[in-house]
């Protein structure tokens, strides 16, 4: 059974519904045209049961909304402008409908819940300016509740973990130079594999996590793989697997 993936351009409002088989070959699935989307979304985020949370920094509003097994969008819940503060910079989803976000310019975060039938949004646990270094330009969630964060300018990362009480830990760190500094989405995929995308050359990489935080890379994906043009890529998460 393939992966899907919803990649989304906020030039254009355009998108896309794509695949990836256990084989890491990639496939367009849906195309969605210009227009099929707002183009003021910053962050999308997969949520449980194949929602996705879109979010717009410059106003706060947002949205939940799902993809059908036929890939067709629906909204199912709007959020007006000032439902979320206007800083954060990544938002990604934990298990049990956990939402991480993060302000870039603080280092503050917080852990946040969402109840999906009503689309009602709560903070759980709100960490503090400086609780998070201020160079993670990527930050996804792995299996396990592990966390991968990246730092675009120096190619740093880490594997950090998330524990049932909402506590946050560093696993594994992954020095300056660890990292290509071209990525611009990054998110996880089924079997720990994750999907690097560098939206300069349109290049990517599948690569693997495994239980020890050992990284590898599986398929590389020269310059021209990708269109050029998407500013966010999330994995779309079947019942069960968030």
């Amino acid at each position: 059974m393939s992966d899907r993936i919803l990649y989304y351009g906020a030039s254009t409002g355009r998108g896309c519904v794509g695949s990836v088989d256990t084989n890491n070959d990639l496939a367009d699935v849906r195309v969605f045209p210009e227009g099929s989307f707002a183009t003021d979304w910053t962050q999308l985020a997969a949520l449980s049961d194949d929602h996705v949370l879109y979010y717009a920094k410059s106003t706060g509003r947002g949205c939940v909304g799902s993809v059908s097994a036929s890939n067709d969008l629906a909204d199912e819940t709007v959020l007006p402008e000032g439902s979320f503060a206007t800083d954060w910079t990544q938002i990604t989803g934990l298990s049990g409908d956990r939402i991480l976000y993060y302000a870039k310019s603080t280092g503050r975060g917080c852990i946040g819940s969402i109840d999906l039938e009503s689309g009602s949004l709560a903070d759980v646990r709100v960490f503090p300016e400086g609780s998070f270094a201020t160079d993670w330009t990527q930050i996804t969630a792995l299996s396990g509740d592990r966390i991968l964060y990246y730092a675009k300018s120096t190619g740093r990362g880490c594997i950090g973990s998330v524990d049932a009480n909402n506590g946050l830990a560093d696993v594994r760190v992954f020095p300056e130079g660890t990292f290509a500094t071209d990525w611009t989405q990054i998110t996880a995929l089924s079997g720990d594999r994750i999907l690097y995308y560098a939206k300069s050359t349109g290049r990517g990489c599948i690569g693997s996590v495994n239980a020890n935080n050992d990284l590898a890379d599986v398929r590389v994906l020269p310059a021209g793989a990708f269109a050029t043009d998407w500013t966010q890529i999330t994995f779309l998460h079947s019942p069960g697997k968030l």
